[in-house]
């Protein structure tokens, strides 16, 4: 059996599943998150996903993240990737906080 290669994607992957935890389950933070608009909701977790892919990919550049090969910023692009493909299904699979219902309905 071969061990799990962290590589900066799988890494990002990680990141992207955590993001969407934090933003469905974490209290308080749930229910002000799920009463912004659709459109500011967007934004804020594409503006987190890319600032993390950033991260990323510059810990990955400076060798805190071990890499096999040199990490470019075309690999910047493939971690973005990696948490929107982790963050988009994982958020609508996951069962909504009643109180996340609620702040929804109070929202419209």
């Amino acid at each position: 059996m071969n061990p799990i290669s962290f590589t900066p994607e799988v890494i990002g992957g990680l990141v992207g599943l955590v993001l969407t935890l934090i933003f469905a389950y974490f209290p308080g933070l749930n229910v002000a998150y799920a009463g912004l608009k659709s459109e500011v909701k967007s934004y804020i977790m594409l503006g987190l996903l890319v600032a993390a892919a950033a991260i990323i990919t510059l810990l990955a550049q400076q060798g805190i993240i071990p890499t096999t090969a040199p990490v470019t910023w075309l690999d910047f692009g493939k971690v973005v990737l990696a948490l929107l493909i982790a963050n988009q299904p994982t958020y609508t699979l996951l069962p909504e906080a009643k109180a996340v219902k609620q702040a929804k309905l109070a929202r419209v």
